[in-house]
């Protein structure tokens, strides 16, 4: 048996999207789910990741703020929820542009989706810095937006990043996400 024709897959809108139970992304009028929930250590380097934007923006003071697991509608048939993201405006009940910065904590089930799906949809919205961050690897592989492609910055695990948000200089301390694992 071949494959499927495309034509022949549902294709789900925002407003199917509204009334699903659980959590789900809809990339392209695909669903996928997001469950199970993340694990305890993918929640508490998400946790470190917000905490450490929060805490360096706010010392910049401007509109800027960071936001874990916030609702992205970027049309009718896409919605994502990175894992952290800061934004330089007042979002209401959802996202509505793109974030400056998106940190995607890889799980097994979604390793593929942050890599490669995101990616590209990340890098085609604009979003000026992609982080994502490999918990059993300690690692995380972070990209700029430069002439509307992705170039990585490097893989950091122990470094301090400098990024460039809206004129306030964040440094971003990946030893502080990874420390309590590394000591182990």
């Amino acid at each position: 048996m071949g494959a499927l024709k495309e034509e022949y897959l549902p294709h789900y809108t925002i407003s199917d999207y509204v009334s699903w139970e659980g959590k789900w992304e809809l990339i392209s009028g695909i669903p996928y789910a997001m469950s199970p929930a993340p694990v305890t250590k993918h929640q508490i380097i998400n946790t470190k990741i917000a905490s450490q934007l929060d805490d360096a923006i706010e010392a910049c003071g401007g509109s800027c703020i960071a936001v874990i697991e916030a609702e992205w509608r970027i049309e009718q048939s896409t919605v994502v929820i990175p894992d952290c993201v800061v934004v330089c405006y007042e979002p209401e009940d959802y996202l509505n542009k793109a974030p400056k910065v998106i940190f995607e904590v890889v799980s097994q089930s979604s390793v593929l989706r942050d890599e490669r799906i995101k990616f590209e949809i990340y890098q085609d919205e604009g979003v000026e810095y992609y982080c994502i961050v490999y918990p059993d690897l300690l690692v995380a592989k972070l990209y700029r937006l430069r002439d509307g492609k992705y170039r990585k910055e490097g893989d950091f695990n122990e470094e301090v990043y400098r990024f460039d948000i809206d004129g306030c200089e964040v440094a971003f301390d990946f030893d502080l996400i990874f420390r309590r694992y590394r000591e182990r």
